[in-house]
């Protein structure tokens, strides 16, 4: 499980697929494919712990990406 800095707007150096486990998209067990969006930098970034991924607080941040969820 690789680091993510963000919760619902990720950080864009942040692991795709450990922010879609995050998201709830996939799971560690099964995987699957995803959709993101590329997203403009955000003033700052929230941590939280969903679906047994924690995710890191981090600052300002000139890139980020969402992870679609239908």
């Amino acid at each position: 499980i690789d680091t993510v800095w963000g919760t619902d707007v990720y950080t864009d150096d942040s692991s795709v697929c450990t922010a879609a486990v995050h998201a709830g998209a996939i799971t560690v067990e099964d995987g699957g494919e995803v959709t993101i969006e590329i997203a403009p930098g955000e003033d700052s970034y929230e941590a939280s712990e969903q679906n047994g991924i924690e995710s890191s607080p981090y600052g300002p941040w000139g890139g980020s990406f969402v992870v679609v969820t239908d």
